[in-house]
């Protein structure tokens, strides 16, 4: 379990502990090892061998003849525990991320449901595949007494067998999936349809040898009775299994609380999906579909309330209406569904400490749904600023569902805004790893790369994303920062410029407006800069991009009336870090540099280490130069690069601070390593040309 330990789970034989052993022989054990290193160089890793002679201390061991067979084992032990070492080292290079296993809870069965056979190949309702397979797991998951994998563990089990959501899953893969996942029983099935009816076969087999242990069947009218008919059948299915279902659940079954039409059920199911992997667009116009088909799910407006709430930014108000709808429909909602829409309801009016109470309820209602403590740590990472906490929540999510996509999204999320870059990158390769075809995944992992300044990792990543779906936005733009970050600033603008293209919402392009602004403020274009940062403005949105282009030009006064009028405008604004930021501008541009060393160190705190395109990280460094207080620009860059050693501002101005100081070879490595890392920058940007001239002087 991640964050937690290992459970030992193997057959434990206690031996006699009293046994004396006598005294009577000497053994020597000598142990030749052949040492096997991996030496990475650039992006390539090279095998290099050594061969060697490890002689451990020679020690006196004496064995009675019935102990010298112990004493060989432990010898051989020795060998293979290093052996093993050096395999699993090997390994998990190659296949990161844990196994995907059911815990082993006594007093519960651990059972797999497989993906549904299409048996007549009808395409119309393909979806069913994997459609009734979440039936079943959400049905059967009422009792108490069984442990189910879900849909995401069984396709990641699949992938490592390179079998992917095959049409006709083989019985000996059942097997070697059952195996795997340590599932006791496997439950397969398959449907099809003969004219208006539908039917659909179901057996159980025992995990271990795939034996058939039970059968049944059923036979809907039509396919939209398959949702009034699911309970029926997993009921049978929980008699086989000996267990019972809640009785709640017996009375209330999925079609009642939900929606007794199967296309509604289908839109609202991919929807959920498409949320979690932040497609809201897609996601809205499903729901609006199932609507459309069921004006009575209560569920389906409950969930676009949601999108507008907690997946899109500056949205809120129009979440209001839909939520009020749901609650309207209450008859058609569970306990924890009201809960739920209650909680949706608060954080829509901006009540975010009582939305955390609200989400606090829905755990207490339920202690194992995963969303619940998702969205919790969302709103305390990002509504209230207590990101500890929402780490020990999020972690809580990942003990109790490891294998669940957007949880291991979000702690990789968490994780690198505390700048544990390495537990980051590991979290979102599960992320990929559970979701292969999401380029949501890719685009997380290469966002992520960017921060730990691994840019060649980063662009293959959100490339491989962009192949997934070429018009993924976030991509789109992550793919513009890694683009800055090199010195590309051209390409950049590029990316941004396909970004807004794109965007689904208004928050959106004004976002890809200001990081236009940014790109023509560094390159001194302030015309350019000035007419991207009034698009801010026009988007209903407000990233500082005015005030900067107004700072360079000189104009503080209005800046600083600006900055007194943010907390009234109608205008969505900028947040804490960047009004320091802003502040510190003004105060350094107005001679105060140690007014403006606080507010950077102010927004450095409130914004975190960054190196996006928008970042509060350059401030405090910039200061210290222009103070004359070098050893302190030195030590602050220093510092930046121990968490980013390929960032080059810091790069190009450790190399001027080592220049002030006197100190000529050193100012030539950081503008040798800063060339190196833009080698492929544009080649008219002033620091590349003042390095350059700086490595040919003496």
């Amino acid at each position: 379990v991640p964050k937690v330990g290992y459970h030992f789970i193997a057959p434990v034989e206690e031996l006699n502990p009293t046994q004396l052993v006598e005294i009577e022989e000497v053994t020597t054990v000598q142990i030749e090892i052949e040492r096997v290193e991996l030496e990475r160089v650039g992006d390539t890793q090279i095998r290099r061998q050594q061969d060697g002679e490890t002689k451990g201390l020679l020690r006196r061991v004496t064995a009675s003849p019935r102990r010298r067979v112990v004493f060989a084992a432990l010898g051989i032990g020795l060998l293979l525990a290093l052996t093993a070492s050096w395999w699993v080292q090997r390994r998990s290079g190659e296949r990161s991320g844990a196994a995907i296993t059911l815990p082993r809870v006594p007093g519960k069965k651990p059972v797999a449901v497989m993906y549904f056979e299409n048996r007549a190949g009808d395409r119309e309702m393909d979806w069913l595949r994997e459609g009734l397979a979440d039936m079943l797991i959400a049905s059967l998951s009422r009792s108490q007494r069984l442990t189910l994998l879900s849909r995401q563990q069984l396709t990641a089990l699949l992938s490592d067998l390179g079998r992917k959501a095959p049409t006709q899953i083989k019985l000996e893969d059942v097997v070697e999936i059952a195996k795997r996942a340590q599932a006791d029983t496997m439950i397969l099935g398959g449907f099809v349809r003969l004219g208006d009816k539908v039917r659909i076969d179901v057996t159980l087999h025992d995990g271990r040898t795939g034996q058939l242990q039970a059968a049944e069947s059923l036979i809907t009218d039509s396919p939209a009775q398959i949702l009034t008919q699911i309970d029926l059948l997993s009921l049978k299915l929980a008699t086989h299994l000996g267990v019972t279902l809640a009785a709640a659940g017996a009375q209330q079954g999925l079609a009642s609380l939900m929606t007794n039409n199967l296309d509604a059920y289908r839109y609202y199911s991919l929807a959920v999906e498409k949320a979690q992997s932040y497609h809201s667009n897609e996601a809205l116009q499903l729901l609006e579909k199932a609507i459309a088909l069921d004006p009575q799910f209560a569920m389906a407006y409950a969930r676009i309330g949601y999108i507008y709430t907690l997946v899109r930014v500056n949205e809120r108000a129009r979440a209001r209406p839909y939520l009020e709808k749901a609650m309207q429909l209450a008859d058609r909602l569970s306990e924890k569904e009201k809960l739920y829409v209650k909680a949706w309801a608060t954080l829509a009016s901006n009540a975010e400490a009582e939305a955390a109470q609200a989400f606090y309820a829905v755990i207490a209602h339920d202690p194992r749904d995963v969303e619940a403590y998702f969205r919790l740590s969302f709103i305390l990472r990002h509504g209230l600023r207590r990101a500890d906490e929402a780490l020990r929540v999020l972690e809580q999510a990942a003990v109790l569902n490891p294998d669940a996509p957007h949880i291991q999204n979000q702690l990789g999320l968490l994780y690198q805004g505390f700048g544990r870059y390495d537990e980051a990158i590991v979290a979102h390769t599960r992320y990929t790893q559970l979701a292969p075809n999401e380029p949501n995944a890719y685009d997380s992992l290469g966002a992520t790369y960017t921060e730990a300044g691994r840019y060649a990792e980063a662009l293959q990543t959100l490339n491989r994303a962009l192949a997934l779906n070429p018009d993924f936005h976030f991509a789109t733009r992550h793919l513009g920062d890694v683009y800055f970050q090199l010195g590309r600033y051209g390409d950049a603008l590029l990316q941004y410029q396909r970004y807004q293209t794109l965007a689904p919402t208004a928050w959106d392009r004004a976002q890809a407006a200001h990081l236009q602004a940014r790109v023509h403020l560094t390159r001194g274009d302030l015309a350019q800069a000035a007419v991207y940062a009034e698009q801010e403005q026009r988007y209903g949105n407000d990233f500082g991009g005015r005030m900067l282009v107004a700072l360079a030009r000189g104009q503080t006064a209005q800046v600083e009336r600006w900055l007194n009028d943010a907390p009234t405008s109608p205008t969505p604004v900028f947040g804490q870090w960047m009004r320091d930021y802003l502040r510190g501008q003004q105060a350094l541009q107005t001679g105060q540099p140690e007014v403006a060393l606080t507010h950077f160190k102010a927004a450095q705190q409130a914004g975190g280490i960054s190196w996006a395109i928008d970042t509060p990280i350059e401030g405090p460094g910039k200061t210290y130069l222009q103070l004359g207080r070098v050893e302190e620009a030195i030590a602050e860059y220093e510092r930046l690069l121990k968490l980013n050693p390929h960032w080059a501002p810091a790069l190009y101005a450790l190399g001027q601070a080592y220049d002030h100081k006197g100190e000529g070879d050193k100012a030539r490595a950081a503008y040798q390593r800063f060339l190196q890392v833009w080698r492929e920058a544009d080649a008219n940007i002033p620091e590349i040309l003042a390095a350059r001239q700086r490595m040919a002087q003496p």
